[in-house]
Formats: C-alpha cells, sequence, structure tokens
C-alpha cells in the first residue's frame, strides 16, 4: 500500500488544526501538512493543487465549519474535483460529537472513507495512518 506524502486539515478552530499537525508531525514528521479553515478554502487548496506532491492522501474534515461546512465540502468536492484526484484521496470526517446519526450520514457519502471524534491524538493519527496506509 501507498505511503502518505500530504495531509491536509480542514478545522476553523486554529487550535484544532495546531494540535493536529504536531500529532501528525509526531507520526511522520515528511508527511507535508496544509490547513484550512473552512470547506471553501480546502475545495480551493485542491483545485490548485492538482499534482502528485501537494495533492493530500489524507483529508481530515470537521463537519462544522462557517462559510462552507464539511457537508457542503463534500456536496463540491463531488462536483468539482474529478474521480481520479478523489479515488487517492482517504477523508475522515471529524465529529466533535460522535453520535449514530452523525456517523451514519457521514458513512453514506461515497467520498468519505471513515469517521472519527474530536479531538485526536498521535495515538488516533497512528491508527488511521496504519489502517488505511500500511
Amino acid at each position: 500500500m501507498r505511503k502518505p506524502k500530504s495531509v491536509l486539515l480542514v478545522d476553523d478552530d486554529d487550535t484544532t488544526n495546531f494540535l493536529n499537525r504536531f500529532f501528525v508531525k509526531q507520526v511522520d514528521t515528511n508527511l507535508t501538512v496544509n490547513t484550512a479553515s473552512n470547506g471553501k478554502e480546502a475545495i480551493d487548496f485542491l483545485e490548485t493543487s492538482l499534482n502528485e506532491e501537494h495533492t493530500p492522501c489524507l483529508l481530515i474534515l470537521d463537519t462544522n465549519m462557517p462559510i462552507m461546512d464539511g457537508w457542503e465540502f463534500l456536496d463540491a468536492y463531488e462536483e468539482r474535483l474529478n474521480e481520479e484526484l478523489r479515488k487517492n484521496i482517504v477523508v475522515i470526517m471529524l465529529t466533535a460529537l460522535d453520535t449514530e446519526e452523525t456517523t451514519a450520514m457521514a458513512m453514506a457519502n461515497p467520498n468519505v472513507t471513515d469517521t472519527a471524534q474530536k479531538p485526536l491524538s498521535d495515538l488516533k493519527f497512528k491508527v488511521l495512518i496504519k489502517k488505511y496506509f500500511s
């Protein structure tokens, strides 16, 4: 299986992005970590980084954000990015409240690979990376 090169963290909370970047770097210091503070920034980033080097292998997506939330992002992701690009990105939906309804809604989307509950940790990142990239 492929080794991840790049991660895109999509969350409106700067502290969460800071901590998640730290945890990702604890798992693998060679990973490139980019952040977006809402779904629109994430879509714009993905549309302008359509090469192997910058396109993330792993996208950690918060559900609740201003401007464009995680659900709206998934709609735009489906509409604006080609299937070839999407099939190479593991999308993990992050939820503050781990409810069956939210998990079911996320997993019903064909572009969502998995869900995780906030807050993440270096151990959770290790599990995710091992699960999808080793």
